[in-house]
């Protein structure tokens, strides 16, 4: 006799996502990029500073690292993350054109599901308003772990 499929229990899909804007530049600090955007970084990294700040021998940054992120929730979807990010610095359209001759400028967005199964949803206009902020799209996919090398909690 076939398994009742509708006797199984479903298991909640628990996905999350995050955003944050990141930039990088070899020329312009990142607190000059705070500056020159008028938006605080979340976090920021000098060029020269040390990767690791506990460990003096670690080595030294190539770049100087410039981090905004959403502010949302990571039960919030990914386009929320997006149109929240774009709504943050587009007014500063024009500086950064001029950030991209000396800057790396990337959306960076991640996301990732328990059973390995979710997808979302990024609208052309929104894309399209991405692209027109001259914004590189960076999206990190996590699998879920496997139960093999799943740790306990």
């Amino acid at each position: 006799m076939p398994e009742d499929l509708t006797m199984q229990p479903v298991a909640p899909v628990t996905k999350w996502s995050a955003g944050s804007i990141r930039i990088t530049s070899r020329a312009i600090s990142a607190s000059g990029i705070s500056v020159r955007l008028g938006i605080t970084a979340d976090e920021q990294f000098e060029r020269g500073s040390l990767m690791s700040p506990r460990n003096p021998s670690s080595a030294r940054r190539e770049s100087s690292v410039w981090i905004r992120r959403s502010g949302l929730c990571n039960d919030s979807e990914l386009a929320d993350h997006v149109r929240t990010l774009v709504g943050l610095v587009d007014r500063c359209r024009e500086e950064l054109a001029h950030l991209s001759a000396d800057c790396d400028l990337e959306l960076l967005l991640g996301f990732g599901s328990e059973n390995g199964q979710g997808g979302c949803v990024l609208p052309a206009g929104l894309l399209s308003e991405v692209g027109a902020l001259g914004l590189d799209i960076v999206l990190d996919l996590y699998p879920p772990e496997s139960a093999a090398t799943a740790t306990p909690g």
